[in-house]
């Protein structure tokens, strides 16, 4: 005897439940659906304040940022750089915000630790010096050059930066940030030399004593 509509329909529906069920169990087996990795924490081409100027930025070698940090107004200070009432610092940073080494310790006292210049090919740059010497060098050059920028002197580095880097006499991986401004409201060279100079003289007049 045929089966009525009802229970072909009964038939069906059992096959699509048994269908349903054996995919749930399937999908069961192969536990929970891979959640998508969790976001990233967002990465800064900089570790400056947000109301500061950044005047540039690059990641050094361990892919952590080195950057040069300016207030607001020290640029657009049109007195002698010995009367800005600005502050400039270098710091070095996690490419997540993490600041961990800034120099010099007061901001304000970078006019004792910045000094700007022209090379012989008329090429602006500018260099910090710690208590030990000069520890950094960047020049405008450096804004074109995507191989790096900047120069250490790894001996004067100031007491507690650790930096690591396959050339030792290279700063930075890559630019990140750069203005062309970077060394306005900086002290002239020439300032520091004489500082030097007298250093010296100072150390081989004290050799000399008996």
């Amino acid at each position: 005897m045929n089966k009525s509509p009802r229970f072909r329909g009964l038939a069906a529906a059992s096959v699509l439940l048994g269908a349903f069920t054996a995919i749930s169990l399937t999908a069961c087996a192969a536990g929970p659906a891979s959640s998508p990795p969790a976001t990233r924490a967002a990465q800064v081409t900089h570790n400056c304040k947000p109301q500061e100027s950044v005047r540039f930025s690059c990641e050094l070698q361990d892919h952590r940022l080195l950057s040069m940090c300016a207030s607001p107004e020290l640029s657009a200070f049109k007195g002698l750089p010995k009367d800005n009432p600005g502050y400039a610092y270098l710091v070095v940073g996690t490419p997540e915000g993490t600041v961990q080494y800034s120099y010099p310790p007061n901001p304000y006292d970078y006019k004792q630790h910045f000094y700007k210049g022209v090379s012989a090919h008329v090429i602006p740059y500018l260099f910090v010096t710690s208590e030990k010497g000069e520890f950094f060098f960047l020049s405008e050059q450096d804004a074109a050059d995507t191989q790096g920028a900047g120069g250490w002197t790894q001996e004067n580095l100031p007491d507690g930066w650790s930096i690591t880097t396959k050339d030792k006499n290279r700063a930075c991986a890559r630019v990140l940030e750069f203005d062309p401004d970077f060394a306005a409201g900086v002290t002239r060279d020439s300032v520091w030399k004489e500082k030097e100079r007298e250093r010296l003289d100072a150390e081989k007049a004290k050799a000399k004593q008996p």
